[in-house]
């Protein structure tokens, strides 16, 4: 594995482990003209009027500005968020311990950053500053929807979030129906890394596997995400493994499990969850989904 992943593989696993909290909707709120966030932390922070240029250090708040039809106030990114609409967009390094050089010279009027201990520096350095910021922790599907309301209300675009957590929550039970009535696939998603991390009990991605039809064999880890050994895969028994990268799998260590490879649809929990979903079913499931 080369260093470039590693590098996002520890990216990734860092935005998978952060505490597994979210502000409750209610806390968001306008007050007089001003408008009141609290980020995912319990922060206060009032913003005049809507955030004009934005600092995205977490790639799913890249993708939900997008969503929310607001792309064009995003003025800095991560290495991480790649896409065409985006790349035009300075980034300003990995997410964690960014350029602050960089940030200060785009002068934002907010900056998203990772609500967590693994980058303890980010937010000090940011209030050092003077530097508005929010902080989001993209775990569980209910962060997830906390971040698009603090987002959306972060930009004056709360209607549409209101709209895309309705749709995101529709389509998942629509797929959750059509779920229920088909067999429960044995699974287990690897992130990568040697030995390999796997999702544990209580994350995004055992969220994601459940809806999609299967059971994360790796549901009983006393840990949310964590590396397992060679005779800890071998003991499972396994229908589906789903690997992001098949070249980086030894398929001997699964004999007789069906190998798919899903690319990073699972890395970055963001607004297009429900698609996520439906891409796991549809590998789980292969062609029984129509």
């Amino acid at each position: 594995m080369g260093w470039e992943q590693i590098r996002k593989l520890i990216f990734c696993i860092t935005v998978l482990t952060t505490a597994c909290q979210s502000a409750p909707t209610d806390r968001y709120r306008d007050t007089a003209n001003n408008i009141l966030l609290v980020d995912a932390t319990g922060l206060e922070v009032t913003l005049q009027e809507p955030a004009r240029r934005i600092i995205s250090l977490v790639p799913s708040a890249t993708q939900i500005l997008k969503a929310l039809g607001v792309g064009h106030v995003l003025v800095g990114r991560t290495d991480f968020d790649n896409e065409d609409w985006v790349i035009s967009v300075p980034s300003l390094g990995g997410g964690l311990e960014p350029n602050f050089e960089k940030i200060i010279a785009l002068n934002p009027d907010l900056v998203v950053l990772f609500a967590g201990d693994q980058d303890p520096h980010t937010r000090s350095r940011l209030d050092d500053f003077g530097l508005t910021q929010v902080a989001i922790r993209p775990d569980r599907l209910t962060d997830l929807y906390a971040s698009i309301i603090l987002l959306g209300q972060a930009t004056g675009t709360e209607p549409v979030a209101d709209s895309i957590i309705s749709t995101i929550k529709k389509d998942l039970t629509d797929l959750q129906r059509w779920t229920a009535t088909r067999p429960t696939i044995r699974t287990v998603y690897l992130l990568g890394g040697s030995p390999p991390w796997v999702a544990g009990p209580d994350t995004y991605i055992d969220e994601i596997l459940r809806l999609a039809g299967g059971r994360n064999v790796f549901s009983d880890l006393e840990f949310l995400y964590g590396s397992v050994s060679p005779e800890q895969i071998r003991s499972r028994e396994i229908d589906v493994v789903l690997v992001s990268d098949r070249s980086q799998f030894d398929a001997m260590l699964t004999p007789g499990a069906r190998i798919e490879e899903i690319g990073n649809t699972l890395e970055f929990p963001g607004p297009n969850v429900a698609q996520a979903a439906r891409h796991v079913a549809e590998l789980l499931h292969r062609d029984l989904l129509r």
